[in-house]
């Protein structure tokens, strides 16, 4: 069957719908290989689903393998027979924990080392060694138009595993980087400027490109710069997440560090300025973001609710993604109902 020429449709995931889909094919011993761009979190959300479900988390670099890699060294028994040493890295046959195995970099493999997966992969053993009960299998790879080291993936090896796709979320990453320890510099910028999460261009010829991976380096730096020199931490950025994205996110800094004390908001946020420019806004928000608390949320709702509907929105959304706890206090649950009359 053919689809007409004006039909199309997004099969591709955003991280947190990956993160729910790679649970159920893992917990089925599926074998799931996941697509994406460099940088886009593949292997992050792979070990973050691990974790979250009880799972030890093996990474193996395809890439490094050797074919006789899989099958192990020989050695000789007191039959006088040659068996086969399996590998350090695959779990135990006998083991009852739950593994769950990624081939990394499975596409950027040599094909005979890609052959010597087709029978780990379906039938779960590789020579004389078996997976044990408990083991799930997993890929990441590139794309083959991503510019890496990828070499066609045979059709019986293609066949065996179920194909995801993941396309990079400005508000997923946030929630996540809300959690997990993102500069609150970098979290608003994101919120203001969403495209410039992440723009890979093949063709560039520029070494660095925004990336939810080199958005989490720009991070480091913010929070370790030291008293750096301006014109060295732009130069730090530029060598992280690009030229372009580079320019934008040190004027949005300057912003951010000339802005009055938040305080004043809190102290009076029914009648607390609210700056016209865009980018001194999300900067005020920024900070008060990271001062929320169960103390003073209820000037922080106050003040979002005089805002422009998505910046207040933003502004408390953040709050809660990086204290959950704040979702049960009396001033958020106010602003949620406020939200649906």
């Amino acid at each position: 069957m053919t689809l007409p020429d004006n039909i199309s449709a997004d099969y591709t995931l955003r991280p947190s719908e990956l993160a729910e889909v790679l649970a159920t094919l893992v917990k089925a011993r599926q074998p799931t290989l996941v697509w994406g761009p460099p940088g886009a979190a593949k292997s992050m959300i792979a070990r973050q689903v691990a974790s979250d479900h009880g799972y030890n988390y093996v990474d193996i670099r395809a890439l490094l393998l050797d074919p006789v890699d899989l099958r192990g060294i020989p050695w000789r028994d007191e039959d006088g027979r040659t068996r086969w040493a399996p590998p350090v890295f695959l779990p135990p046959t006998s083991s009852t924990a739950l593994w769950m195995l990624n081939l990394e970099e499975l596409a950027s493999c040599v094909p005979m080392v890609q052959a010597a997966l087709y029978q780990l992969s379906l039938e779960r053993k590789c020579g004389e060694y078996e997976l044990p009960e408990g083991a799930s299998i997993i890929a990441c790879s590139n794309r083959e138009n991503d510019r890496g080291i990828v070499h066609r993936m045979p059709t019986p090896l293609a066949n065996r595993f179920v194909h995801l796709e993941i396309r990079v979320d400005a508000r997923d990453w946030c929630a996540w980087g809300a959690a997990n320890g993102i500069a609150p510099e970098v979290l608003f910028f994101i919120e203001l400027e969403p495209e410039l999460l992440h723009q890979f261009h093949p063709e560039s010829k520029e070494h660095a490109f925004p990336s939810p991976r080199s958005w989490e380096f720009a991070s480091n730096i913010v929070k370790n710069r030291n008293g750096l020199d301006a014109e060295v931490e732009r130069a730090l950025f530029r060598g992280t997440v690009g030229e372009a994205a580079a320019v934008e996110f040190t004027a949005f800094l300057k912003v951010w560090r000339e802005l009055p004390h938040p305080r004043a908001v809190l102290d009076d946020p029914a009648n607390a300025d609210i700056p016209e420019n865009a980018s001194t806004l999300m900067a005020l928000c920024g900070s008060l973001y990271r001062m929320a608390s169960d103390v003073n949320l209820d000037a922080i709702v106050t003040y979002a609710t005089r805002l422009r509907r998505e910046v207040g929105e933003s502004l408390v959304g953040a709050c809660v993604r990086r204290e959950p706890a704040l979702q049960r206090s009396p001033a958020f649950i106010r602003w949620a109902a406020a939200k649906t009359q």
